[in-house]
């Protein structure tokens, strides 16, 4: 039977619901804590710099390389760090994170010269880079029913927005009343708790094939991303046209360039470049890059002006951002539970560009005796109710709909966009602010506050530019964003299924004049040209699936009916000959009018999954895939073996069939309106194992066993462990070679017969 609950859910390999996890929001905290150490280290640090600098002897420019030698590991190793997590299990790596970043901070703290903090810092920014996207795709994959998945993104964007703004209050109350190195012994305290938390309430995912990384691929996005980092930290302390500075930028677009084009030919990508395909998660990362080269400026700029211009503490000044921290927290829960779901991102972000941009735009008329009550505090607010807005809802869309293979490097590439844009930020308006505060001073060298109100007027470029950002993030995600199907029915994890499903539009209208106005849902239902569609069965059901009401359409196509349940509803409609349509919407005490657009089904997929004997296959998964690689559909075969994937639209299609204890086949198909008949056989994996021995019976450290097939390919090499054991699987029943490195090689003729094959091995000669 063809799997058909469409609009609503993610699902997962087997065509069902990810089951959601028994602590999630145990291990929501966890993975807060996690993502609060790391982007604390954004900022934390940069307060203690003085007081490190004066207790470790070392110059101005040391100071940068303390910044810089955290954020070039960071940066450059992030989509590595996404796709270990993929490969490894995100649990894993999300745990090696947290300890190895710990330590490294550990080592900071108690660094007694420049150069192991140095070292230190580049550590942490390593573990960082594992910590970040492992984080990030477990919320992803732990939260799965959409409105908890958007109240835990509205958390972990808050946390995420905020961190720096907190970093700036908690160094200055750590260096103030502590001292420098509490900056990064508070990761240790931080740390302690999100370990346990980790081992105690994140479930452990397992790779479904043995790990493979590709190598170019993390060779060339590696250096590509160092480069950047590099050039653009390179140019705060040297002239754009310097060569250190221009030199590091080009090379690393041109690594950049070759990345992508070496992706789309690599087997096993570092990024798969489907996940920048769909056009709501490249507005999403857009979103992302433009907001944080504004954001991370604000920070920075303000807090000159804070403690320079009206005299703030390091403590005082941290402080003056908590208002902003808690408008930025209001706005990303009101964004995530309400908003997005009712009106979409399409205008949810754009209007966070335009209050940043408005705050930022207003920050500019602050001069040297503004109080902040009524100068400083409004506009901070205003750019933390944007920076609410944009955050959680850019990275929630960043992840959704990824592939759960996929989602440690999809999160990697939204921590990645967020480390460029802050490094763009930071070295273009520092360079912009130092500019315009020396042409200040060279036009009014007579003002005896010239050095005052040059700083002024440098803060205030900074500002302009900041805003700049945002009001290009604003047109750049108004034209990426999808619109939103319905102004009461699409949740982002519908939007995320119709992005992987062709499947009709769905159309939301107001009241249709049907005279059932009074019912609690009500509309018509028509296909695809707007022809009624008689005799549709419509049910609705809670989120537990128990039905609460039925009734059918009636001739003109309308209907309505009602139910006492309010909230979260599914709305099921099917009709002979049509496509079954299920829709999520929210019923509260105003009836609800939809009309349902239902597409006249075509043939689809059908046909009869075999073994290699000729036996039918009962319970094999199939999927159908389109030429973009996006899966369409699946469904498992019946007990005769026959399956049928009725879902369609025509076209060209890869149909893909496993089966536990089978090797997995695809085959080419061409859907076409009378439908198109498509068995495939599957043959068993078989499995090859054994040992390898010397003639005194010891197990060669390390032996090579090579397999290779009967017209003399390679087709696998493994290497012994220390008992000297070896093991080939997935393998096709047939005639090999199986041929043990030694001195002479022995050589083994192989047939194998069955799904388990021993084989052991005895090399011909004797071990010194």
């Amino acid at each position: 039977m063809s799997s058909t609950l469409a609009d609503t859910v993610q699902t997962g390999p087997s065509g069902r619901p990810p089951a959601q996890a028994k602590h999630r929001w145990w291990a929501l905290a966890v993975i807060s804590l996690a993502q609060l150490m790391v982007v604390l280290d954004a900022t934390i640090v940069n307060i203690a710099l003085p007081s490190a600098q004066k207790a470790l002897e070392f110059d101005n420019n040391g100071r940068q390389w303390i910044v810089t030698a955290y954020s070039l590991a960071f940066g450059s190793l992030l989509l590595l760090g996404g796709r270990l997590a993929d490969l490894f299990g995100r649990k894993t790596t999300f745990i090696i994170g947290i300890v190895g970043f710990a330590a490294a901070s550990a080592v900071g703290g108690a660094a007694g010269g420049f150069t192991m903090l140095v070292a230190a810092r580049a550590v942490q920014g390593l573990f960082g880079a594992l910590l970040a996207p492992a984080a990030l795709s477990l919320l992803t994959s732990t939260f799965t029913d959409a409105k908890e998945r958007a109240r835990a993104f509205g958390i972990f964007g808050a946390i995420a927005g905020s961190g720096a703004a907190l970093g700036l209050v908690l160094g200055g109350l750590l260096t103030e009343y502590l001292n420098w190195r509490w900056t990064l012994y508070v990761n240790d305290v931080i740390a302690v708790p999100a370990l346990l938390g980790a081992i105690l309430f994140i479930r452990r995912s397992t790779p479904a094939e043995r790990p493979q990384l590709d190598i170019p691929g993390v060779v060339l996005v590696s250096g590509g991303l160092f480069s950047i980092v590099y050039g653009f930290a390179n140019a705060e302390t040297h002239d754009w046209d310097n060569w250190m500075t221009w030199g590091f930028l080009a090379a690393g677009g041109v690594l950049l360039l070759a990345f992508f084009l070496w992706q789309t030919r690599a087997k096993h990508p570092v990024l798969p470049l489907r996940i920048l395909a769909d056009r709501d998660r490249a507005g999403a990362l857009s979103a992302l890059l433009i907001s944080s080269a504004g954001m991370f400026g604000v920070f920075l700029f303000l807090t000159y002006y804070l403690q320079s211009t009206l005299g703030y503490s390091p403590v005082k000044s941290g402080m003056a951002f908590l208002p902003m921290v808690g408008a930025l927290l209001l706005m990303s829960q009101l964004a995530t539970s309400w908003l997005v779901p009712k009106i979409g991102p399409k205008v949810v972000v754009p209007l966070g560009a335009l209050l940043a941009a408005g705050g930022l735009a207003w920050l500019t008329g602050l001069d040297l005796h503004s109080g902040y009550a009524a100068q400083v505090l409004p506009p901070t607010l205003l750019f933390g109710a944007g920076l609410g807005l944009i955050l959680p809802t850019a990275m929630d869309y960043g992840t959704l709909g990824v592939e759960e293979d996929d989602q440690g490097v999809a999160s990697a590439a939204v921590n990645t966009t967020q480390q460029v844009g802050g490094a763009i930020s930071t070295a273009l308006l520092n360079t912009l602010a130092a500019s315009a505060a020396t042409e200040y001073t060279r036009d009014h060298l007579s003002d005896p506050l010239v050095q005052a109100k040059a700083a002024l007027h440098s803060y205030a470029v900074a500002y302009w530019w900041s805003a700049a950002f945002f009001a290009f993030a604003l047109i750049v995600t108004a034209l990426m964003f999808r619109h939103k199907k319905s102004a009461s029915v699409a949740t982002p994890d519908a939007d995320a299924f119709r992005r992987t499903a062709p499947t009709a539009p769905l159309v939301a209208t107001g009241a249709v004049g049907t005279g059932d106005d009074a019912s609690a849902i009500h509309g018509r239902v028509c296909d695809g040209a707007g022809t009624p569609v008689p005799h549709a069965a419509i049910t609705v059901l809670d989120t537990a699936g128990r039905q609460l009401a039925r009734t059918t359409s009636r001739e003109d196509g309308s209907y309505a009916v009602d139910t006492a349940e309010r909230g979260r509803l599914v709305l099921v409609s099917s009709a002979p000959d049509h496509h079954p349509r299920v829709v999520t919407l929210e019923l509260n005490e105003a009836p609800v009018s939809h009309d349902l657009v239902i597409l006249p089904s075509t043939g689809g997929l059908a046909g009869t999954v075999r073994g290699g004997d000729g036996e039918a296959l009962s319970g094999v998964l199939l999927m159908a895939t389109d030429q973009r690689g996006e899966a369409t559909a699946s469904t498992t075969s019946e007990n005769d073996g026959s399956y049928r994937i009725s879902d369609l639209l025509p076209g060209p299609y890869t149909l893909s069939a496993n089966a536990p204890g089978h090797r997995p086949a695809t085959v080419p198909a061409n859907v076409t309106a009378e439908g198109t008949p498509s068995d495939i056989r599957l043959f068993v994996a078989a499995t090859l194992r054994g040992t390898v021995h010397t003639q005194d019976g010891r197990a060669p450290d390390n032996a090579r066993v090579t397999l290779i097939d009967a017209a003399g390919d390679v087709v696998a090499t493994r290497t012994t462990s220390a008992d000297g054991s070896y093991s080939f699987t997935g393998l096709s029943i047939q005639q090999y070679t199986l041929i043990a490195d030694g001195d002479p090689p022995v050589a083994t003729p192989v047939t194998l017969s069955g799904s388990h094959n021993p084989v052991d091995i005895l090399l011909s000669h004797k071990q010194p």
